[in-house]
């Protein structure tokens, strides 16, 4: 049995203060809704490599995070967001 992924716990800490400062714009990641609200965006921005964006002071992810983010992320919706 699979152990459902929680927001706090496995999907916040993808998000750095730099990430989360930047996209404010568009949604707050740190805030459990607004990724919830925005899953389908923030899932094809990552999938597509055009999030994280290159150039800032963190990078972008290497291909092993990007695949672990859209692996836990799809978790966390099918286990409801949790």
């Amino acid at each position: 049995m699979a152990i459902a992924l929680t927001f706090e716990q496995n999907i916040k800490p993808y998000f750095s203060e730099c990430y989360r400062k930047h996209m404010k714009f568009f949604c707050d990641l740190w805030q459990s809704n607004d990724c919830q609200q925005h899953w389908q965006d923030i899932y094809d921005s990552v999938a597509d490599g055009s999030m994280p964006k290159p150039g800032g002071p963190e990078g972008v992810w290497d291909s092993t995070k990007q695949q672990q983010f859209l692996t836990d992320f799809q978790a966390w919706k099918k286990g409801g967001f949790q």
